[in-house]
């Protein structure tokens, strides 16, 4: 029960590319359950993530350079046909260049160590990934910042390129923020101790995953929460997504990652999702 209870703890939110240094240390817990559908006529998979991360404070380097750092640990569980535990350790690197008050350069360098739990780690562990974008904010509405950029990354497949725009608005009570393909956050400020909102997010990733059927297991989602957030106590808030998954995948590869079973069905019924969570600032 105690670690059920745990368990029951989740993540604030977070962005593919953070567009604004960190300013402070922060951690986060999160736990995220998919309920399966009923319909025992469906295709499922019964899947809970729990993830901790921590959100180094930004460090300036250089005259106009902010640096961010993040740590992330990820542990996957997956049964119902599949029965695997796996586990995602990454690192992020964000640096932010300013170049004037209305001209940006981002660069996002990540690496994912992601495997089954019992998997000693090798070079087909490691999924590197990094972003460089160009952001500009508005000289007429110091609210609305945009910019677009492009992505490489092992995570929808190998060595993927994808071109990515990022969109933000936000003001003492209200926050619109969109990088696309990867999020969509909308945040409505209704007190200083409570936030409420909608985010929907699309997330892929690709394990290592060596035995005789497959070398790597692809997930892929696409969920749409509500969401509220609350303080806690002093600098701990609790945030609790309930939502559904419009569109889910699992699917087994090889070793040129392609899909083991090409002409199977890897499309999941929709679920019932839910992501709860804890925040420190520290």
């Amino acid at each position: 029960m105690m670690i059920k209870s745990l368990l029951s703890f989740v993540v604030f939110f977070s962005f593919a590319c953070t567009c604004f240094g960190q300013i402070e240390n922060r951690a986060t817990l999160q736990y995220l359950f998919y309920n399966p559908t009923n319909d025992q006529n469906s295709n499922n998979v019964n899947q809970s993530n729990v993830e901790l991360n921590y959100f180094l404070k930004s460090k300036k380097i250089f005259k106009k350079v902010r640096w961010d750092n993040s740590f992330g640990y990820k542990t996957l569980f997956l049964d119902q046909g599949i029965n695997q535990n796996l586990q995602d350790v990454s690192y992020t690197s964000n640096f932010i260049y300013t170049k004037n008050l209305k001209n940006f350069l981002l660069f996002n360098a990540r690496i994912n160590v992601r495997s089954e739990l019992q998997t000693d780690i090798s070079g087909k562990s490691i999924f590197p990934a990094f972003s460089f974008g160009y952001m500009r904010q508005s000289q007429k509405n110091k609210t609305i910042r945009w910019g677009f950029g492009v992505n490489y990354n092992n995570d929808f497949n190998k060595n993927t390129i994808i071109p990515f725009a990022l969109f933000n608005y936000e003001t003492s009570k209200l926050k619109f923020n969109a990088t696309l393909p990867n999020s969509v956050l909308f945040l409505v400020k209704h007190k200083p101790n409570f936030n409420y909102g909608a985010t929907a997010t699309l997330n892929a990733s690709i394990y290592n995953l060596p035995n005789e059927n497959a070398e790597y297991l692809k997930l892929f989602n696409t969920n749409f929460f509500g969401f509220i957030q609350t303080k806690v106590y002093n600098k701990l808030w609790l945030d609790v997504k309930p939502g559904i998954t419009i569109m889910r995948n699992i699917d087994a590869l090889q070793s040129n990652f392609d899909s083991v079973s090409p002409d199977s069905e890897n499309k999941l019924s929709n679920n019932f999702v839910l992501n709860v969570g804890l925040l420190y600032r520290m």
